[in-house]
């Protein structure tokens, strides 16, 4: 099963040609987005764009099960997204 890593300020993935990372994203007309994004994944299984979630949770379970998919060991957290159970 997949884990979740935080990074920290200014640090990257492991495999900076592999990865999949949550970030979230303060817009102050709708709040806090939190988008799901993926690199160097298969293409066939790998959604168009971006997936995008007004929770953490729903971002989180996309991430999951694009890991599962496409067989990524390391879901990334990014460093804006407060630490929570992981």
């Amino acid at each position: 099963m997949p884990v979740f890593k935080h990074l920290a300020e200014g640090e990257k993935p492991a495999d900076p040609d592999r990865y999949i990372l949550i970030e979230v994203i303060h817009e102050p007309a709708i709040g806090k987005q939190y988008t799901v994004t993926g690199k160097g994944l298969d293409r066939d299984r790998q959604p168009p764009g971006s997936f995008s979630s007004h929770t953490l949770e729903d971002a989180r379970g996309r991430a999951l099960e694009l890991a599962k998919a496409v067989n990524v060991p390391i879901i990334y957290l990014s460093s804006g997204i407060a630490c929570t159970k992981t």
